[in-house]
């Protein structure tokens, strides 16, 4: 009947993300301040976060002062904020299924 045609395999390489100085060497991380990709002889880990060299000699020209981080006020203003959008889409919702549905009120 019909022939057998053989199906092509197809290969794909994985994408490997190239550190920023070295083009041949694979990322290993990003630099938290310029979002630079590096790899392993370029990062640089302080307090467990990844800086390329030139930020890092920026940090030690600023004598180690990183940008400041959130603030504990502005996570309690998050939750908050969440906690109020979701009362309101509760009520939204309630008084959309007290409208529609039968033996309502209305």
């Amino acid at each position: 009947m019909g022939q057998n045609h053989p199906v092509a395999a197809l290969v794909v390489a994985p994408q490997v993300a190239a550190c920023a100085n070295h083009a041949q060497r694979e990322a290993i991380g990003i630099c938290v301040q310029c979002r630079t990709r590096v790899c392993s002889e370029c990062a640089t880990k302080v307090e467990g976060i990844n800086y390329c060299v030139s930020c890092l000699a920026g940090l030690a020209v600023d004598g180690g002062k990183r940008a400041p981080e959130r603030t504990p006020g502005s996570r309690g203003l998050a939750y908050v904020s969440a906690g109020a959008y979701f009362v309101a889409l509760w009520v939204l919702v309630w008084g959309y299924l007290e409208v529609m549905l039968p033996g309502g009120r209305w």
